[in-house]
């Protein structure tokens, strides 16, 4: 019997502003990594034609060079589109003992976007993301290569 599942997808596209300064940090690997904070917003008209507004807060991390260029490139207020996908992350919380979560995007892409002043230069995209390697993605040796 075949198998009737939809495949899974995990993307994400997001463009908002940033609601503070990149934050850069290197993790004990020396890895970088920068989290973004990101307020995404939707505006509509309810039923009775009042405007409304919904805006969400989401983090985003960026890793090694991407995370780099938003650190020097990147400040609060800026527009920026973002391609990548969510993560889950749990903990305890520490005050309550209560289980705690949250989902957050992993960045693949960031590009810098011009709302605002449509007729300078176009921002230079960041450097797209690295995917961690997986092990069975690891670089074979040029020396085991058979021809």
């Amino acid at each position: 019997m075949a198998d009737l599942r939809m495949p899974d997808l995990n993307k994400v596209f997001l463009a908002g502003r940033l609601t503070a300064d990149p934050e850069l940090r290197y993790i004990s690997t020396g890895s970088a990594v920068c989290t973004l904070r990101l307020a995404v917003s939707r505006i509509y008209k309810s039923r009775d034609g009042e405007r409304k507004e919904d805006t969400l807060f989401i983090n985003v991390d960026t890793w090694e060079k991407t995370a780099e260029f938003c650190a020097n490139n990147l400040r609060k207020g800026r527009p920026i589109i973002v391609e990548g996908v969510l993560k889950s992350d749990s903990w305890e919380d520490k005050a309550t003992g209560q289980k705690r979560s949250r989902i957050d995007v992993r960045a693949l892409r960031v590009q810098q976007l011009d709302w605002d002043d449509r007729s300078g230069p176009r921002p230079a995209p960041a450097p797209e993301a690295t995917p961690e390697p997986k092990p069975s993605e690891e670089p074979i040796p040029e020396d085991d290569i058979p021809f």
